[in-house]
């Protein structure tokens, strides 16, 4: 099976892999359920990592996956721990070949490289992993680990949820009141790339050096969307790795 994949172009290819799958593919944690009464297992949820390390051309076990639960917990990741992987929403590594993936249905998938010192990270960035700036902790510990500087990242941003079309309560609101506009009574619509860009900024890293997915997930039907599908969604794998 060919699994369809959205590359991300601010990556040098030869470098590089990053991007993230597409709905023809999707990838769950053991036990997720996503038709009532089916229950995925470990050998079916192997058999789609599998499959999804066969189309970069990499071996299984470097792919390296985690247990999300939209914190803002990262994981340094080793040839000797990854394995290991506990729960968190970040991975950071300076190991070649080892695939950081990040599972998605409306949350980004933030994925950074610095060019320079030659390390890669991935982040879940949902409202909640936004909120707590998840990016901006990641980012500081790659400059602890490997002494990366933000002026020497590159970042992509993954298809997520749309300023058009991201509803939310005005409890998620109040969080982010620069890139909030409210639709009806206490609904409010959210820019979280647009959250996710300036976070970036921030830290030093160029704009130019910044590539924001303009797809929505909600309304564009070649992506996993919770939000538009609910219990029935997937969940696309965000991915990157140095060569």
């Amino acid at each position: 099976m060919k699994i369809e994949i959205l590359n991300a172009d601010i990556f040098d290819g030869e470098k590089v892999i990053a991007g993230t799958t597409k709905s023809n593919y999707h990838i769950f944690a053991k036990g997720f359920s996503i038709f009532p009464g089916k229950i995925y297992e470990m050998d079916e949820v192997e058999q789609m990592r599998s499959l999804l390390s066969s189309n970069l051309g990499l071996k299984r076990e470097n792919l390296v996956f985690q247990k999300q639960a939209h914190s803002d917990f990262i994981q340094v990741i080793t040839n000797e721990n990854r394995s290991f992987i506990n729960q968190s929403d970040g991975m950071i590594t300076n190991v070649k070949k080892l695939v950081l993936n990040v599972t998605v249905a409306d949350c980004a998938a933030v994925l950074v490289y610095d060019v320079v010192s030659e390390a890669v990270g991935a982040f879940h960035s949902g409202w909640r992993g936004t909120a707590k700036n998840i990016v901006a902790k990641g980012v500081s510990m790659m400059s602890e680990q490997y002494g990366s500087v933000p002026k020497d990242m590159l970042a992509w941003v993954s298809p997520a949820a749309g300023a058009d079309s991201y509803e939310v309560g005005a409890e998620v609101a109040e969080l982010f009141p620069e890139t909030v506009k409210r639709k009806k009574g206490e609904k409010y619509l959210l820019d979280i790339k647009q959250r996710i860009f300036e976070q970036l900024t921030e830290l030093g890293i160029s704009s130019s050096n910044i590539e924001i997915s303009p797809i929505c997930t909600i309304t564009n039907r070649e992506y996993h969307s919770y939000r538009r599908d609910g219990d029935l969604s997937g969940r696309m794998a965000g991915f990157i790795a140095m060569l």
